[in-house]
């Protein structure tokens, strides 16, 4: 039964947007290289025009707004970060683990790509894009089928609601993928999973 839970797993998908259609990626891609050059603030749909050598008509088609193009940007880091991390953790056995896997993975994204430009630039951006609804409930839609496999492996006690454990990972996740250095230094992996397994063991139990 457990098994069949992991390959269920590894076929899961996180994706919102059509990549199929290759104007949607053409846009993002774009819309991506501005970012990264100019960060959010200074970006503009014309200036996405002019880096994808599209129309702003041909944007607006598909975006309403910069608003929505952003989203759109970000939504798609997000998903190929969690469809990614998703493949990773077929090698973990237990949630404490795949919880560690996915920070150490989402601290790897903080130092490179899109990520690391608006830590440097635009900080409280970034930091507002980690405490927006949406950036939240999908990573919540990404956690009950690990959690309840933690159940059935007698991990974690079967009777705690699984949306309470759900809140709780995601929340410990994205705390420490933003402020690996604040109070308790958690920068290696053993720290890390250490100061895990206590928690989630203790509020799970």
């Amino acid at each position: 039964m457990v098994k069949a839970a992991v390959v269920a797993m590894s076929d899961m998908q996180f994706n919102a947007l059509n990549y199929d259609d290759p104007m949607v990626v053409r846009i993002l891609d774009a819309g991506e290289q501005c970012i990264l050059r100019f960060g959010i603030r200074r970006t503009s749909m014309g200036e996405v025009a002019r880096v994808g050598k599209l129309s702003r008509g041909s944007i607006y088609r598909y975006f309403s707004a910069k608003e929505e193009l952003v989203e759109g940007i970000i939504r798609r880091q997000q998903e190929r970060f969690l469809n990614r991390t998703e493949q990773q953790l077929d090698k973990e056995t237990t949630l404490v683990d795949k919880v560690t896997l996915s920070v150490l993975a989402g601290r790897k994204d903080m130092q490179a790509g899109i990520f690391a430009s608006l830590a440097e630039v635009e900080p409280e951006t970034l930091a507002m894009m980690f405490l927006d609804p949406k950036f939240y409930h999908r990573s919540l839609s990404f956690w009950p089928p690990h959690i309840r496999m933690a159940q059935a492996t007698g991990e974690i006690n079967p009777q705690v609601r699984v949306d309470f454990v759900t809140d709780l990972v995601v929340r410990l996740a994205v705390s420490l993928v933003m402020f690996p250095k604040m109070g308790v230094e958690l920068a290696s992996r053993k720290a890390l999973r250490a100061y895990l397994q206590q928690v989630l063991c203790a509020e799970a139990s």
